[in-house]
Order: C-alpha cells, then sequence, then structure tokens
C-alpha cells in the first residue's frame, strides 16, 4: 500500500492492508471515516507512539490534556474517542487485547536524551514521527501529543510519573476506528535507556481495514 494515498484512495473492504515498522522508525497513513487500524506488537513488551490529525484541518490534532479532561481520567478504553483539543473525535478504541496504555508522556527525543539520559545525537519518537508525516506537511512543532501504545505508566504517591515495564506480549493489538478522514503516524518507540520497552527495540505492524463498519 502506498502509506500516501488520499482517504479512501484503493479502498478493498476487509481485506487488511500490512505496514511493518521497522525499529526506532516511524509510518505515516491517510485513514477514511469508518477505516479500522490495528496496531500490533510483534514481539511483544513493544511501545507504539501514535499522533492523528484531521486530514482536513491537519492543525488540529489529537490533545492528551484535553482527552484527559472530557474522560476524567488518564486512560483510554474501549469505547473512548482520541480528542482534539475542540473535543471533536479522531479515533475510537474499539479492540484492546492489553488495557495498558499511556496518555501522560510526549513522545522520546532528542533533546530528552541528551538532557535526561546524556546520550548526545541520540533520535526519538518525536524526530521518527515528523519524519514519517512531512509528505504531509505537519512539522515538528505539531508532533507534541501520541497516545502511547502498551506503554505502561503510573503516578506515584509522590505525584512522579513512572514508566514501568510493559505488559503486552506477542500478538498483542489495539484497534481504532476513524471518525472522521485523518492522517495517522505511529513509530516503533525508540527508548532503550529505561524500562518502556523492557531494554530491547523491535518492531510494530500496523493493519488498515479499509471501509465504513469496518471492525
Amino acid at each position: 500500500m502506498s502509506a500516501q494515498a488520499a482517504p479512501g484512495e484503493g479502498r478493498v473492504t476487509g481485506v487488511p492492508e500490512v505496514i511493518d515498522i521497522p525499529p526506532a522508525t516511524g509510518r505515516a497513513v491517510t485513514l477514511a471515516a469508518g477505516d479500522v487500524l490495528r496496531v500490533i506488537d510483534v514481539e511483544g513488551s513493544q511501545v507504539a507512539d501514535l499522533v492523528v490529525y484531521a486530514a482536513s484541518a491537519p492543525h488540529e490534532g489529537f490533545s492528551q490534556g484535553f482527552t484527559r479532561l472530557l474522560l476524567d481520567r488518564v486512560d483510554v478504553r474501549p469505547g473512548d474517542s482520541l480528542l482534539t483539543a475542540a473535543g471533536e473525535p479522531l479515533l475510537t478504541l474499539v479492540g484492546d487485547t492489553v488495557g495498558v496504555h499511556d496518555i501522560l508522556f510526549p513522545p522520546c527525543n532528542r533533546m530528552m536524551y541528551e538532557r535526561v539520559f546524556g546520550i548526545p545525537g541520540k533520535t526519538g519518537c518525536r524526530e521518527h514521527l515528523t519524519e514519517a508525516l512531512a509528505p504531509h506537511g505537519i512539522g515538528f512543532d505539531r508532533v507534541t501529543d501520541p497516545f502511547n501504545v502498551f506503554m505502561n505508566t503510573r503516578i506515584g504517591d509522590d505525584k512522579r510519573m513512572t514508566i514501568l515495564l510493559p505488559t503486552s506480549r506477542a500478538g498483542d493489538y489495539v484497534d481504532l476506528r476513524a471518525d472522521q478522514d485523518v492522517i495517522v503516524a505511529v513509530s516503533a518507540c525508540a527508548a532503550d535507556a529505561n524500562d518502556c520497552n523492557a531494554g530491547e527495540l523491535t518492531g510494530i505492524r500496523l493493519e488498515v481495514t479499509r471501509g465504513k463498519g469496518a471492525s
């Protein structure tokens, strides 16, 4: 499939289109309303950072903060939508074999690796997602609020955010249905300096089922 195809272009209802994302890279895909994106942890314990934008208005993207506000909690469950700052739904979670994901942390990035871990020059999900989104005119400044699929986090009694080992196993997945035409980018998270990906970077697979009512 062409990751740059327009929403609805070349649609074959019911036959999944597969995109494999190698470790520490990102890919973008366009979805039409009703399409379903499956994000699969291929080998287990691998986080996928997902960002999403309205195709008709790419400046309108997923907002972690307003999604938390309107859900009144810090997790996303089946039936919940990823929302813009205006409260508009972009993707709705319709299937989930794990139930452990994050909407607290920004994407890992070059600045974080240098300041927090003392690793200069290492790129992260923010850079990899930006590269994938470049053909769609979405720049680095817009890649700030991911849905961190399979990422296991906690807020402790001391109010500090903690990253824990993932609980996802090989073959685990989430299904996200597009509520409108959207641009989605997903990265196989590059974090290997903490427990985010259990210390080993592996790949993520995307499967896209085209057509209204796909599930």
